[in-house]
Order: C-alpha cells, then structure tokens, then sequence
C-alpha cells in the first residue's frame, strides 16, 4: 500500500528533499490521521524556547500547506498551537497518545522550571511527571530539538556557580541521554509500547524535514533505523566536514580567519569534523542555504553535549573544550598526513587517489567512533 511507506528508508536512497516532492500525497495520508483522530499526537514543552515548534511552523511544503495546518490544530496536545487553553486543552490531551514529542529538557532538580496544569489542590505538575506518566503509554517517543534530546543549553555547565549553586542549576536532562551519556529522564532502557527507545530528532533546531518524514513514518507504524545516539541514520550519518560547500578550501589548507571571510572556517571554530547531519545537502529556509555557506562555522548544534563540547564559539579548535585537533595539526591533513579527529581520506583525495574503499570513517568523538556508528542491531522492521 502505497499509505504504509517507511519515508526515513525512502530518505537515505533519495536526494534530501526529494522524498517530500514525490510523495507528498502519502504524507499527506499519514498525517491526516492525527487530523482525522486516528492516531493521536500529544506534543509536550519543557525547558524551551519553542525554537522547534517554530522550525515546524516555518516548513515550506506548497504541496503540503493544507493538511499540515491541519495537523497543527488537531493534535491533542501543544500548548503553543492548540486553539484550546487552560482545563480544556489539559482534557483534550490523550492520555494513551500514538505518538508523544516532547521539546526542551527537563529540569530534574528544579521540576518547577517547567510545569503544566495544576493538581486539585493548586500545585503546578511538572512537566517531568507528564513525560513519566505519558511515555510509557505511548507507541512511539519523539524528541524534537537537542534539549529534549540531550538537554541542550539548559544542561549546560554553570562554571562559575554562583551563590553556591550545582553544576547544573536546574538539572536539566534529555529524555533518554545527559549528553553523550545514556540515561536521561527516562532511564537507558525504556522502551516505547512499539519496542523502540526515544527517537532523537537532535538540532537547536531540528530541521523541519527531520520532524515531518519522522512523524509521516511511526504514524504509518514503521520503526525508524536509529544510531547509537538513537537519531534517525538518514539524517546523521553524513559528517558536516565531509559534505561542506568549503571543503575544497580546506583540502588547499586555506583557512579563514574570521567569520565571513574566504577560506575553511575550522580556525574560527567550526565544528564540522565532529559533527553529523545532512544539512549540507537538505539546506535550510526551502532549500536555500545552511550555516557555512553564508560564512557562519558550524556549532555543532546537532551533537550531544551541545553547547559545552564546542563553545566558546568561533574561538579556534584548539581552545575549545573537548576536540583536542590544532588548526596546523588538521591542515596537515590536506597534504597527505594522518591525523586523529579528522576524515583519514582527505589526506588521499588532496593527494588526488580517488579510492577510499575499506577506509576508516572520520572521527566524531574522542574515543575514535563516528557518532553514525552503532553496536546496537538495526531497528528498522
């Protein structure tokens, strides 16, 4: 049936955009039913900015318009969207949802930093409880955005803890991940009633592509192909670095030294080595552009442990926190010399040897595993 298409699988065997042009009807199909009330969507907000309700909002999909307004107004649950408010729109949520989103992290040591309703006797309920009692009812768990994720710049580290205040003020945490680490609200082995654990639509944003085919997918009951961050593989398993408009840039060992300039933007801190997702090619704002190629380094902002493991921003490599890779150091590679964090085949593509089969993928993280890597067994059914 052409109603029951795994879009994440079409995703990774056609160009980015492609998937939502040519089957725009079966989206429409899948999303019509939440529209229709028969499957239900509850969308949840934590600590948040609503950056990713608003990344959802500014999709451009002509052939799509209709039925995804639909679809904004008819879920259940989203306290931004909804045209219900205050007890009616607490009774309109489902309590049993096909599928729960959650945006922005939970504040674990501080649950009153985001709350919804209030029980009977006036306390707010924190959003922590909602996510406790709903998630485990729910087919499928989404996160939308890197906080939800892996709590994201809420879960950042407060260096400087004033008036005596923890590392972490509010303890903010992702889902099912701190950071790099598994665990989260929800402990590492949770398992929606569909068998999968929470499916990170990672980014701050996340791409307004990523949330579409994702939800088009588990509302036609397909379970997506997860890497070891449990993001979908078709969006992020392309490594920025890999896939830049400025690659050839720094193939020569031309670097820019500040942002907008001419050049490679690694030595005014681009993240792009450690860094996956398919933005280069999907682009952003319809199509148009991404980050690099208006001179703007990549921050990393589809990785765990965004913002402390590549801030201070636009500083180069060297002084960020956690990379380890010198910008002289990485622009060795470009005349041929190994180095550890950076692609092993850009040395033999500037050399010009063109085969790079049986290679080493590029390092996303310390402990030399690219983050598209995975020692789980695939998902996908």
């Amino acid at each position: 049936m052409t109603t029951r298409r795994n879009f994440l699988r079409l995703a990774s065997a056609m160009a980015a955009g492609g998937v939502i042009e040519r089957h725009s009807a079966d989206i429409a199909s899948a999303l019509e039913q939440a529209t229709d009330g028969a499957k239900e969507v509850v969308w949840l907000q934590g600590q948040s900015c609503s950056g990713d309700s608003m990344s959802l909002l500014q999709g451009d999909y002509p052939s799509l318009s209709e039925v995804i307004s639909d679809f904004r107004l008819n879920v259940t649950f989203h306290p931004t969207l909804m045209p219900s408010a205050g007890d009616d729109a607490i009774e309109a949520m489902s309590k049993q949802p096909d599928v729960l989103i959650v945006e922005g992290s939970i504040p674990t040591d501080l649950p009153t930093a985001a709350t919804l309703g209030r029980r009977e006797n006036g306390d707010p309920i924190p959003v922590q409880d909602w996510v406790e009692e709903l998630a485990p009812k729910s087919r499928y768990v989404l996160t939308a955005g890197n906080c939800a994720a892996f709590g994201g710049l809420p879960a950042a580290k407060n260096r400087r803890q004033p008036n005596g205040m923890g590392e972490n003020i509010t303890g903010a945490k992702g889902l099912q991940f701190e950071g790099r680490e598994k665990g989260g609200v929800l402990g590492e082995d949770f398992t929606s009633k569909a068998g999968l654990p929470v499916v990170n639509l990672a980014g701050c944003p996340t791409h307004p592509d990523y949330i579409l085919l994702t939800l088009a997918t588990v509302l036609n009951g397909h379970k997506p192909d997860l890497d070891r961050y449990n993001r979908p593989k078709p969006f992020f398993e392309d490594n920025i670095h890999d896939t830049c408009a400025l690659r050839g840039y720094f193939d020569r060992g031309e670097f820019a030294d500040k942002p907008g300039e001419e050049g490679c933007l690694l030595k005014v801190g681009c993240a792009g080595p450690w860094t996956y997702c398919d933005d280069s090619e999907r682009l952003w704002n319809d199509g148009t552009s991404v980050c690099r190629n208006v001179g703007a380094p990549c921050i990393g902002c589809m990785e765990p442990e965004f913002w402390d493991r590549f801030s201070p921003f636009y500083e180069p490599v060297e002084q960020q926190n956690e990379v380890g890779v010198d910008v002289e150091t990485a622009g060795a590679v470009a005349v041929g010399a190994s180095v550890a964090g950076i692609g092993a085949h850009a040395g033999r593509k500037a050399m010009g040897y063109g085969d790079t089969e049986g290679e080493a993928p590029p390092v996303g993280d310390e402990d030399g595993e690219s983050s598209a890597q995975t020692d789980e067994p695939t998902t996908e059914d």
